[in-house]
């Protein structure tokens, strides 16, 4: 857990900006140093498309982050894999299965860290303007053409 702790710190500062550009290893021997708000201008979510996508994402290894924008997504879970998520921008309303099998809902703000382990149900909506941009690691990684995620029929709110 501390070495996804550490990638996922490391590409948090690489994604959000900073003026010192800080490299992140690709897969292979390659250095790539990426601008999130390069990413999101050039992927932005298309009126009429998907309410929630990976946009992007980058390889270290066996490791992977990726760039999840959310205006808003209905509840589901992943059978295989467990997830980490860190909010970097926007504010909503995260959907949380808690240990009894109840949704709770919270309010969410950048800076918030989520650990999603497979099978809990999660869904998440903004609440303002500004689409929800979370990092995300997913552990283990899928197969080629595999899907982890299984809808639920709940709206979100």
């Amino acid at each position: 857990m501390k070495a996804i702790s550490g990638f996922l710190i490391s590409a948090a500062l690489v994604l959000t900006g900073l003026p010192t550009p800080i490299a992140v290893a690709e897969a292979g021997d390659k250095i790539q140093v990426a601008n999130l708000d390069t990413i999101l201008k050039d992927n932005p979510l298309q009126h009429g498309g998907p309410t929630a996508s990976i946009i992007a994402s980058l390889r270290a290894g066996d490791a992977e982050l990726g760039i999840l924008v959310v205006s808003e997504n209905r509840l589901h879970h992943h059978p295989h894999q467990d997830h980490v998520l860190y909010l970097v921008r926007g504010r909503g309303i995260a959907r949380l299965e808690d240990a009894s099998g109840q949704i709770e809902m919270r309010a969410i703000e950048p800076g918030n860290l989520f650990r999603l382990p497979r099978g809990q149900k999660h869904g998440f909506a903004k609440t303002g303007q500004e689409d929800l941009v979370f990092l995300v690691v997913a552990t283990p990684l899928p197969d080629a053409g595999d899907q982890d995620t299984v809808y639920h029929d709940m709206k979100p709110q």
